[in-house]
């Protein structure tokens, strides 16, 4: 039986969790490892593109042609720096980079796969593309020339790429189709650059509703030659439609882009291929019979910004930029401006000589997040002539914004009410971190949750806010490098607001119930205006001015109408002004529905908290202890008061002090209205909004001890519709409670 040797990679086990840990073990053991610096072909190290992503690494050390021993997991550093110790250093490591859904790498044995077998390793496009995005890629090493301090492995991905791209003003692309193409290609590079003898055909097709000003990535291939495909694309321009065919190389390589380039002026439209290495942005237009360039010597160009080879694309980073761009012609040429986007200044300054025929003045602003890349053209005529075009991309911020939070073209974000919970999420690139700040005196009401790649931007809620009285809360969304240069900041508002709030048993209660608008904080008793706020609830009930309780009391409600009903008097009899005949139930419609933001209509189980059972008699005036339903003890506390409203008796009312753990929560309200008759009102059965059946509804049945002592039933009953209900409402649970 052959000895199968598969190596876990022990400078993870050295070293700690990952491999660039620091050990103090000595000279002698950490010569026994070598290590390897990753780097993707095409782009700049720490590129955050999904095809520069190095997710997993696995070698495969090979000696005299043999496979000798598998090195897994390897977990390269921020920099692509491996670490690892082979059994031996001696031939050759093969590396291979998110290859995890490779199913022929399982029949990789040591002493028996050759390297031939190896290189013959063969995939469909499907297993070389994760669904994040990531490629396979591969690359490798000589173990007797490392040196001490590593060897840099140059890795190169399994597949090409293949662009769509459409610049020109007025041409939008419908329809991409592709045929004639292998699936199947080798993993490892080859001489002959062809693909395995048995592979299927690959049919590809994407429309579009209209794409212009772009480009954007279509699909990827593997390497392959001698192919006849075809290439056909729908476009329109100025109302007609065009039908345009080309054909990729019959040679294509791995680690390249082929880009379609669709151009067009006027009525005559044209497709052309260009190859360019795999990096970010090499060209955006590239007909060579184009003779506008920028002559880079004579320019004044900002921090960040690139210059194509050519000469004829220009990155504006978007940081932001201030520069002078020289542009070269012929005698005789002029510049004209084309397209526009927002932050970005452009125009020429003056005409020069024979070779330097203008310079274009460029100021642009720092990009918010949620931007796209877009173009501006400088078109370059010759006795009105059209010989030359620079385009200047102005490159999207990195950062992403995903939810609520959206920011305007000045970076701000004003939502104009009250929100909270989740407002957005912050995806960042590699190497940004961010955080909040606030003026002196503001409460920190957004907080940062870390995620992958981000944070979660969570708006807070605080109990009892003396501040919660509608005016705008602000804080600066800060994203900076990690050691805080770079600063960008955004400016996030909201209105806040809040209702005085009580807890009782995990459930933030409202002390008031409802009045006017539901929706409308400016309606309600606010923490600042809360006549309570130092004293005693049920005292004040008791003792305060007869014109100051109708307030308090709040209005009646009937399902579906925002609008509340304040009790009025006819000089016959008291009534709600504005109740319908009809209405919706309160326990279908969402309980949102009728209350401010942030709060709901109270729920079955809310009010049974206070009750034994659904027919529960809290007993009358004076105070006594029982157990809830759930052995939870309470203690309630009845008063009465005769009272009168709008200068007539009303008659008794009651108050109900319900303490729990040392906490009040006081039930109150008026008497609801059964229909829209003046003074069918049920002057002590307050009827409560309870969310959750479609025909029951929670109730205070009370009674006046003068006329039925001793009883006041807390009830589930059966309600119709149209009678008006009292309206207290529950704070929604909301993950950010600020202390």
């Amino acid at each position: 039986m052959k000895k199968i040797i598969i190596v876990w990679s022990m400078a993870c086990a050295l070293f700690g969790t990952g491999c660039t840990a620091e050990y103090d073990g000595g000279d002698e053991l950490l010569s026994e490892y070598t290590v390897a610096r990753l780097k993707v072909s095409g782009f700049a190290e720490n590129s955050s593109e999904p095809d520069a992503h190095i997710a997993t690494v696995r070698g495969y050390r090979f000696e005299d042609d043999v496979l000798k021993e598998i090195i897994i997991p390897l977990e390269p550093d921020a920099d692509g720096r491996c670490m690892f110790r082979p059994v031996e250093k001696k031939g050759e490591v093969c590396f291979l980079v998110n290859a995890g859904q490779l199913e022929e790498l399982e029949q990789m044995r040591p002493d028996v796969t050759t390297k031939t077998e190896f290189l013959n390793l063969s995939a469909d496009i499907d297993e070389m593309i994760s669904d994040e995005g990531y490629v396979v890629m591969s690359g490798q090493m000589d173990l007797e020339r490392v040196s001490a301090s590593g060897e840099a492995v140059n890795l190169k991905r399994s597949v090409a790429r293949v662009d769509l791209s459409s610049l020109d003003k007025g041409v939008n692309v419908l329809q991409v189709t592709i045929k004639g193409m292998y699936r199947q290609g080798y993993v490892c590079e080859r001489s002959d650059k062809a693909a395995p003898s048995v592979s299927a055909v690959l049919d590809f097709s994407k429309e579009y509703t209209s794409f212009n000003n772009c480009t954007e990535p279509l699909l990827y291939l593997p390497e392959q030659s001698g192919v006849k495909s075809e290439v056909e694309v729908i476009a329109v321009s100025n109302g007609a439609h065009y039908r345009l065919t080309t054909s990729l190389p019959a040679v294509i390589e791995r680690n390249v882009i082929y880009t379609l380039r669709v151009h067009g002026r006027g009525g005559n439209l044209s497709i052309e291929t260009t190859t360019d290495e795999w990096e970010e942005g090499t060209q955006t237009e590239s007909d060579k019979l184009l003779k506008g360039k920028i002559n880079v010597a004579a320019s004044l160009l900002s921090e960040g910004v690139r210059v194509n080879a050519t000469g004829d694309s220009v990155f504006i980073p978007y940081t932001g930029s201030d520069m002078h761009l020289a542009f070269m012609g012929e005698e005789g040429a002029s510049v004209v401006i084309e397209g526009k986007v927002n932050g970005v200044d452009v125009h020429p300054v003056s005409v020069k000589n024979l070779q330097q025929i203008a310079m274009v003045d460029v100021q642009s602003k720092l990009r918010v997040p949620g931007t796209s890349e877009e173009y501006i053209y400088v078109e370059i005529y010759r006795n009105k002539v059209h010989t030359g075009r620079v385009v200047l991309v102005v490159e999207p911020s990195p950062v992403r914004l995903e939810g609520l939070l959206q920011l305007d073209e000045n970076g701000i974000c004003d939502f104009g009410r009250y929100i909270e919970g989740e407002l957005g999420r912050l995806m960042l690139p590699e190497g940004k971190t961010a955080r909040m700040e606030y003026a002196d005196e503001e409460s920190p009401w957004i907080k940062l949750v870390s995620v992958d790649n981000g944070y979660r931007l969570l708006g807070g809620w605080k109990p009892n806010d003396p501040k919660a009285d509608g005016r705008v809360q602000e804080g600066k969304l800060v994203i900076s490098d990690m050691d805080g240069k770079h600063e960008e900041a955004y400016i996030i508002r909201r209105r806040n607001w809040g209702l005085p709030v009580v807890n009782i048993n995990g459930t933030w209660w409202c002390k008031y119930n409802l009045r006017g608008n539901v929706k409308r904080f400016e309606d309600q008793l606010l923490p600042k205006d809360d006549p309570a706020k130092d004293v005693d609830l049920l005292d004040y009930l008791n003792t305060c001015d007869e014109a100051d309780l109708l307030p308090v009391l709040g209005y009646q409600y009937q399902a579906g109408y925002p609008e509340g009903y304040p009790l009025r008097h006819d000089g016959t009899a008291f009534y709600y002004e504005g109740m319908r005949a009809s209405a919706q139930s309160f326990g279908t419609l969402a309980p949102e529905e009728m209350a401010p933001e942030g709060y709901r209509i109270p729920a079955y189980e809310d009010y049974a908290f206070f009750a034994r059972n659904t027919d529960f008699n809290v007993g009358g005036i004076g105070t006594r202890t029982y157990q809830n339903a759930a052995g939870q003890t309470i203690t309630v506390t009845i008063t009465e008061r005769d009272v009168s409203f709008e200068g007539q008796p009303y008659g008794i009312m009651a108050f109900y002090d319900f303490e729990y753990e040392g906490i009040h929560w006081v039930l109150y309200g008026l008497g609801h209205q059964w229909n829209t008759t003046p003074g069918n009102i049920a002057r002590m059965s307050i009827l409560l909004a309870t969310y959750g059946h479609s025909s029951h509804s929670w109730m205070m049945e009370g009674y006046a001890q003068a006329d039925r002592p001793g009883e006041n039933w807390l009830k589930f009953v059966a309600q119709n519709n149209t009678k008006t209900r009292v309206v207290r409402c529950v704070k929604i649970p909301v993950e950010y409670v600020i202390e």
